[in-house]
């Protein structure tokens, strides 16, 4: 794939499901922005509170982890906050969540000057369009040396080709752009958060590209347990010029 990445799509599925895939997503992401890594990382996911709308931000200053603690971006955070009520600084839901943790070993270690930018996001198309707004009013001049990065698995289902079919639909949805429709899948966990990464304003002339696919099956310590389907992708400028080729 020839141009530079602005995001990337990973799962945050134990390594042990996943690995393979979030290493695909964030070596393009590494080979796309050698020449200049980024200032930040901002990685949106989704929580664990299904039923609410709005997006959580960390109290804390900094994420442990066994390679070393990553810098939060306060001030970033503290300008998100102030965009719009949507917002709030709540520690707890961080805790919940292990959508932003499963990404940090890969930050720490190809990007380990980047500051980080931890967003959980929960609601509807609403909720996406204005983290996505605050995303461009905050980080708009900076986007260039930003990656954004969607945290989020796919389908689910105790039938394998039901949640095999329903991540086909979703990914169809990507590639077209339309993160509105993404959004409106309230059957996909991290929904929010992916639609949000597609409707940042430069993502508008961005290339969508699935380097691979994976799910759970062999993992089920039951019969009843849920196949959940896995995805590794990137969002690539349209046109690039041989010069920006990873």
């Amino acid at each position: 794939m020839v141009g530079k990445a602005l995001a990337i799509l990973a799962p945050h599925a134990a390594f042990d499901y996943s690995i393979d895939l979030q290493a695909m997503s964030w070596l393009a992401a590494s080979m796309s922005l050698v020449d200049a890594a980024p200032d930040r990382v901002a990685v949106i996911g989704p929580t664990r509170r299904c039923d609410e709308h709005g997006v959580y931000l960390p109290e804390v200053e900094a994420f442990q982890t066994p390679l070393g603690d990553i810098e939060v971006d306060v001030e970033a955070c503290e300008e998100l906050e102030s965009c719009c009520t949507l917002f709030s600084r709540n520690d707890i839901p961080h805790f919940e969540s292990h959508s932003i943790e499963l990404q940090l070993p890969f930050i720490r270690l190809l990007f380990p000057g980047a500051r980080l930018i931890p967003i959980l996001a929960c609601g509807d198309a609403s909720v996406a369009a204005g983290l996505a707004r605050s995303i461009d009013a905050v980080l708009g001049a900076d986007l260039g040396r930003t990656l954004i990065v969607a945290s989020s698995n796919m389908a689910a289902s105790i039938v394998a080709a039901d949640s095999s079919r329903r991540t086909d639909e979703l990914l169809q949805s990507i590639a077209r752009g339309a993160w509105r429709d993404v959004a409106s899948r309230d059957d996909i966990g991290g929904s929010v958060a992916i639609a949000a990464a597609m409707a940042v304003a430069p993502m508008q002339d961005r290339r969508f590209a699935l380097f691979g696919r994976g799910d759970s099956l062999g993992h089920e310590k039951s019969a009843a347990e849920r196949v959940v389907q896995y995805a590794s992708a990137a969002w690539y400028r349209l046109a690039a010029s041989p010069a920006e080729a990873p």
